[in-house]
């Protein structure tokens, strides 16, 4: 399983999310074909992994908006 590598640039830094999107890219294709030889479709693939990410997005957010 491929490592994923840490961040190299301070949070307030622009390039940022797109480093974190490079450091990941070996393990998502790693798991998109995971879900395919499973037997999922890449269409099934993708739209599941984007609603989980979105949930995931969501669920974060609540939680940082929540009282103390």
């Amino acid at each position: 399983m491929p490592k994923i590598a840490g961040p190299r640039h301070p949070k307030s830094h622009p390039d940022r999310d797109l480093q974190c999107q490079e450091a990941i890219t070996d393990e998502f294709q790693f798991l998109i074909e995971r879900i395919e030889a499973a037997g999922w479709s890449p269409e099934e693939a993708s739209s599941a992994l984007i609603e989980l990410a979105e949930n995931h997005y969501l669920s974060i957010n609540a939680e940082a908006e929540m009282p103390p």
